[in-house]
């Protein structure tokens, strides 16, 4: 892993929970894009609440609101969500304990998840603490990566 990913390390049942947020968050986002299509809704209050709507449908916590109604608003010049697409956090959102654990919003609360420390790196803080980080599902494991990250970088 690179400065700026960070390769979780979930139990078998952070795992299933992280999937099923996944899954949750983007039928939410899918759902509310369909609304906001279907309103002629291209942002504001108006977009927001469509979101928080669905998110309530889906049982998500408010935690999710930011994130999906950032991209429900990308995604109305966009194609729409896979099941398991990505999600942003924003840095108040996950929280550190130490390099090797992070605690992340999932569909049942706040979970901390181990963290693969690369032992080399030699420092007390994760390079992604204090950064707004995207869960990826990349061949069935879950990884963070930097958000604040640019083309231009």
């Amino acid at each position: 892993m690179t400065d700026t990913t960070a390769q979780l390390i979930p139990d078998s049942d952070q795992h299933d929970l992280l999937m099923a947020t996944l899954e949750r968050v983007n039928k939410a986002c899918n759902a509310a894009r369909v609304r906001a299509l279907d309103d002629s809704v291209k942002s504001g209050p108006a977009l927001r609440s469509i979101v928080l709507e669905e998110l309530e449908r889906f049982r998500l916590p408010a935690t999710f609101n930011v994130p999906s109604t950032v991209r429900v608003t990308q995604s109305l010049t966009r194609q729409k969500f896979g099941n398991y697409q990505s999600i942003t956090f924003s840095a108040a959102a996950l929280k550190w304990s130490g390099t090797d654990r992070v605690s992340i919003p999932t569909s049942a609360g706040r979970r901390t998840i181990r963290v693969y420390v690369d032992r080399a790196h030699g420092s007390l803080k994760h390079p992604l603490e204090g950064k707004s980080a995207s869960l990826v599902l990349r061949s069935d494991e879950f990884v963070l990566v930097d958000a604040t990250i640019t083309d231009e970088d």
